[in-house]
This record gives C-alpha cells, structure tokens and sequence, in this order.
C-alpha cells in the first residue's frame, strides 16, 4: 500500500479513526473527512502525527453536495488522485416510526445513503486514475437484520448494501472494485450511546463470540478489502458480527 492515496470519511472517531490509523501503519497518504467537531479533530491530530505524518484533514459536510464537491476539488488540486476511498460517515437518531421527526429521518438518510453516493461520485474520476483502486462503503447489519426503533438508519443501511453492488457493477470495467462492510454492535461513543450497561451486557452474552466488535475488527476487514489480497473480491458486504444472525 506504499505511496497510495486514500479518502476517509468520517475518519476522526470510532472505526473511521481506527481505519486511518491502520491506513497511516500502511505508509498511506490518507485525506481525513470530519463534519463539524473540531474538538475531535484535534485529539485525531495528536493521535496520528505519532503514527506517521501524512494525512490532511478536509472539513465537509458529506450530505451537502457543494462542501462535496470542494472536498475533491482539494484533493484533485493537490494529488491528481485516490487510490482508496472509505465511505464511513454515518449518523442516527433513533426513533420509533409513529413519532418520527421528518427531518432527523431525512438527515440519518442523507448522511448515511445519499452522502456516500455524493462522495463516490465525486470520487469517481480521480480513482479512475488511481492504482488497483477500491472502495469500502461502511454499512451495519441492520442493513440485513433490522431493529426496532432505527427504521431510518436500517433502511440507510439496507440502501448502502445494494448501492455498493449496483457500483460495483458499473465500474468494473474501469477496473474499480466496490465492497462493503456490516459491523455487528461494535464498540464506539455512536454505537453505544443510549445503551445502558445491563443492555450491552445482554448484546455479549447473545452473542456467539460473547462480545462486541472492536473498532480493529473493522478496520482489519476494511484494509484487506482495499488491499491487491482482494483482487477478486467485487461487489460483496461483508458481516463483521462474531456469527450472529
């Protein structure tokens, strides 16, 4: 992965900033997306200059098509290129549907499904001039098992797993695999907030693994499907959930 340039969305907390820094071990030149929480950048900073010094961090909102659009203008302006693009921004509110804030469900869509659209399509002609170039897109297994009082964020989720099939089968020809990866209940501030301690206790214990999903599993999955190791591998979401189903 030497000398490859990569684009993280979301990259400055829970398993977008693992990617980076498994991306930064790999000697990869990484653009680091973040939307609004300088506060959390700022700690990522310090955390990866220990790692390598070579990233750059592009503030963008990934659900607006403009800061999109500026976001790989940067890039362009400045490498000519991506090699791997992550597509991990994501948020939630959660919500039962009959009480539904229309506009919380619309955001959790258009950051989740419709930004990792924007973002890939932006992309496109700069990965077209990279090397072996991939995408990983960031979905959840609520995409194929959904819950209870997320229907906005399941749906995203469900949207993101058919959206990176659909992508793959249009840029094969360009020589541009498309993956994604679906994390079981993994161990980040989003993931766990709302859930109290007697509840992620009964997540392990339902379990196979008797576990979550750390932030490393993740990361490990998404670095071997941007690798050449995956040179075969198109179209595919990958469960990352300890053998639940």
């Amino acid at each position: 992965m030497k000398d490859k340039i990569a684009l993280v969305t979301g990259g400055t907390s829970g398993i977008g900033k693992k990617i980076v820094e498994h991306l930064l071990k790999e000697n990869v030149f990484v653009y680091v997306n973040y939307g609004h929480n300088e506060e959390q950048m700022e700690k990522a900073r310090k955390d990866f200059a220990q790692i390598r010094d070579s990233f750059e961090f592009i503030k963008a909102d990934v659900s607006n098509e403009n800061e999109v659009i500026e976001m790989l203008k940067i890039i362009n302006d400045k490498s000519r290129k991506l090699d791997y693009l992550v597509n991990n921004a994501g948020t939630n509110i959660d919500s039962f549907i009959e009480n539904a804030d229309m506009i919380d469900y619309k955001k959790i869509i258009d950051v989740n499904l419709v930004g990792k659209v924007m973002v890939t399509k932006y992309s496109f002609p700069l990965l077209e001039k990279g090397s072996n170039a991939a995408i990983v897109n960031i979905a959840s297994r609520l995409g194929s098992m959904p819950c209870v009082e997320a229907s906005a964020y399941c749906a995203s989720a469900a949207g993101i797993i058919n959206f990176t099939k659909a992508a793959a089968l249009e840029f094969a020809n360009k020589k541009i695999r498309v993956n994604c990866v679906s994390p079981s209940l993994t161990i980040t501030p989003l993931a766990l907030s709302g859930w109290t301690d007697e509840e992620i206790e009964e997540q392990k214990n339902n379990n196979p693994l008797k576990r979550l999903a750390e932030t490393e599993d993740i990361a490990n999955t998404v670095l071997f499907l941007l690798s050449d190791k995956a040179s075969y591998i198109n179209g595919q979401n990958i469960n990352v959930n300890g053998g639940t189903f």
